[in-house]
């Protein structure tokens, strides 16, 4: 299924491409992006083996990752991806977020969010989105609230992360939810 690209106000969702990989490599190796992340650096060999496992990946494929790149319409400038991991036979997908510092506080990441929600649940008729975010990372769980996941769990020491014990909050948005959301106009006024 091609459903790229995609476009909001401001942003032009795609998948990636060779030319992202220095850009994409960047703004993962930065401390601050990789803070809450599962890797503390990243190399160009790293960014390599990515673009190879994602060339030519199908969307919307059962047990997939697919990383979704984030560029600015104004100039084509990569500010960030969001990861879509589809599971429980495609009926579920499971989201994640990284941006560069450039790319934060300019409402990026919750434009891009909801475009990829409305993708999923009006486009592609998913049941239900799942998140999972350090309890640390209060920007990821503001995102999160915006677009009206509900935290569902609090799970305590449940990750070794980085040298110590982490605990990690759950979300999840039903279908059901959003549409609610739509209807009284909510998700619209958030994206703007």
């Amino acid at each position: 299924m091609n459903v790229f690209p995609l476009s909001t106000a401001r942003l032009m969702l795609r998948p990636f491409t060779r030319r992202d990989l220095p850009a994409f490599t960047a703004y993962r190796n930065h401390p601050e992006v990789a803070r809450y992340q599962s890797w503390s650096s990243y190399t160009a060999e790293d960014a390599q083996a990515f673009f190879a496992q994602q060339e030519g990946m199908a969307f919307d494929h059962p047990d997939s990752w697919f990383q979704i790149a984030v560029a600015r319409q104004e100039d084509g400038v990569l500010v960030g991806d969001v990861a879509v991991h589809f599971f429980d036979d495609g009926q579920q997908a499971e989201l994640g977020v990284t941006f560069d510092t450039d790319g934060q506080r300019c409402g990026y990441a919750r434009e891009a969010v909801s475009r990829v929600i409305t993708l999923l649940f009006a486009e592609l008729g998913k049941h239900r989105l799942v998140a999972t975010v350090d309890v640390l990372n209060l920007r990821a769980q503001r995102l999160l609230d915006t677009q009206g996941f509900r935290r569902e769990g609090h799970y305590r020491e449940n990750v070794f992360f980085k040298g110590a014990w982490s605990d990690e909050y759950s979300y999840a948005l039903l279908r059901q939810e959003w549409q609610e959301r739509e209807a009284a106009g909510l998700s619209k006024k958030d994206a703007q």
